[in-house]
């Protein structure tokens, strides 16, 4: 009796099977370039597309039509289980220490995704800080969905904490106006519009 070998399924069929760490690869192509294309299938789907025919490439790059979509929205969670460690979303802006707002603030411009939810996730029965770079790996795994899920919110969240913070410095520095700019400036440059 004869065997066939199984062929390997391809993983990526939607946007909720694209990792943070695929997703950061795919950032600056473009996918309307045959270059950015190949590689894309390359990233997403496993393929070394130098030995393919066109029409093999051509039939596995219709597997990543659905990257013409919309990425789906979707709520954040309480917690998440990533590579079999659970992490806890810490997901009340008031509960912020300041060494993770100040690690926020200067993380979030650079869009290192990772890094920044970290400041979010914190791995069940540990303290923020501990274990960072197996938290990076873990939160690299996560599919891209939850992560923007959880960064839009906190995006959302930073905005408008910092729009209320600016209302108030200006009311409560009102007499004081080149401290009052000072404080603006600051608070501009950490405003997150530009994310």
């Amino acid at each position: 009796m004869l065997f066939r070998k199984k062929k390997k399924e391809n993983v990526v069929k939607g946007w909720y099977d694209i990792t943070v760490d695929q997703f950061q690869r795919l950032k600056g192509l473009d996918l309307k370039d045959l270059d950015g294309q190949i590689e894309a299938a390359e990233i997403l789907l496993g393929i070394k597309t130098d030995d393919m025919t066109w029409v093999d490439f051509c039939k596995e790059l219709r597997k990543l039509e659905f990257l013409n979509n919309e990425m789906p929205k979707t709520i954040i969670r309480d917690s998440y289980v990533l590579n079999g460690r659970k992490y806890i979303t810490k997901a009340n802006l008031q509960d912020l220490t300041v060494s993770r707002y100040m690690d926020f603030v200067n993380i979030a411009p650079k869009g290192e995704l990772e890094k920044i939810l970290a400041v979010f996730l914190i791995p069940e029965g540990k303290e923020y800080g501990q274990d960072l770079e197996q938290v990076y790996e873990d939160i690299r795994t996560m599919n891209i969905v939850e992560a923007s899920g959880i960064f839009n919110f906190f995006k959302v969240q930073f905005i408008v904490c910092i729009k209320t913070m600016k209302d108030f410095s200006v009311e409560a520095l009102r007499g004081n106006k080149e401290l009052q700019g000072l404080v603006l400036e600051l608070m501009e440059s950490y405003s997150m519009f530009d994310l």
